[in-house]
């Protein structure tokens, strides 16, 4: 049977271990503090939304809301006073990126969309690592 996902698992795996890799160049050998633990974990984290969103792109107004984010983010770091920190007013609109400004008919439409892509981003994420962790088992 024929996976309709399966050209968005593959641009999701594709980017999300392109990102991962520029990751690890950044990255020491392994973690010596919590703070790096941490900072590891954040740089993950954003990398599998990016390529999440990217590999969507700006068909769905959440992928949209991500990559504005991301943005955001990224030019708030350079100046610290244009950081934005509006919150959704219920808990679907603060979990949906974009939540806050979609009528709820489309809310739903949205986060229902948002969670067959993190799902398909979970499948990634465990291929990962059972063949990463079948890999060095073989290699003992």
């Amino acid at each position: 049977m024929k996976n309709p996902n399966y050209p968005l698992k593959k641009r999701l795996a594709s980017r999300f271990l392109k990102a991962l890799e520029k990751i690890k160049y950044n990255m020491s050998p392994s973690p010596v503090s919590i703070e790096e633990k941490r900072r590891r974990h954040r740089a993950v984290r954003g990398a599998a939304y990016a390529s999440m969103a990217s590999s969507v792109g700006p068909r769905r107004a959440w992928s949209r809301a991500l990559l504005r984010k991301m943005r955001e983010r990224k030019r708030a770091r350079r100046n610290p006073r244009n950081a934005d920190t509006r919150f959704g007013l219920n808990q679907l609109c603060d979990v949906v990126p974009g939540g806050e400004a979609m009528d709820s008919r489309s809310l739903l439409n949205e986060t229902a969309h948002y969670i067959e892509c993190l799902v398909a981003q979970v499948q990634i994420m465990r291929e990962i690592l059972h063949s990463s962790s079948s890999s060095s088992s073989t290699t003992l």
